[in-house]
C-alpha cells in the first residue's frame, strides 16, 4: 500500500483543488481514482493475484469479494455511480468524502480478508 500512497494523497488533493477552482467533473474523477489506489494497493498488499484492473474494476472488486461494513459498501455504490447527460449523480453526494471513507477503511480498520487463493 506504501507506493500507493503518495497516489491517493496527490489525488485527493488534486480533487479538493478542482472543487475550489470549479470543476466538479474532475474533482469526482480524482476521488475515483484516490479510493482505486487505495483498493488496488490493498490487492497488492494482501497477495490477490496480479489485480491490475481500472480504478472501477478496483472498487468493483472490492464491492464483491469483501465483507464490508454498510456505510464502506454505500461509499463504494457512490463511487461507482454513473453521471446522467447533464453531468451530474443521481443524487447529491460528496464523492471526496466517500472517498475519504472507503481509504480510511482500507488503511486502518480493515483486516486482511482476502487470501492469495481467493
Amino acid at each position: 500500500m506504501e507506493g500507493h500512497r503518495l497516489q491517493i494523497q496527490e489525488e485527493l488533493l488534486l480533487a479538493k483543488q478542482s472543487r475550489i477552482e470549479g470543476n466538479e467533473g474532475r474533482a469526482r474523477v480524482c476521488a475515483r481514482r484516490a479510493a482505486g489506489a487505495a483498493a488496488q494497493g490493498y490487492f497488492q498488499k494482501v497477495g490477490y493475484g496480479d489485480h491490475t484492473g481500472n480504478t472501477l474494476e478496483s472498487l468493483a472488486t472490492l464491492k464483491s469479494e469483501l465483507d464490508l461494513p454498510e456505510r464502506v459498501l454505500r461509499a463504494i455504490e457512490f463511487l461507482l455511480q454513473r453521471v446522467d447527460l447533464d453531468h451530474n449523480l443521481p443524487c447529491d453526494v460528496d464523492l471526496i468524502d466517500e472517498a475519504a471513507i472507503v481509504i480510511q477503511y482500507l488503511e486502518n480498520g480493515l483486516k486482511d480478508q482476502l487470501s492469495p487463493d481467493s
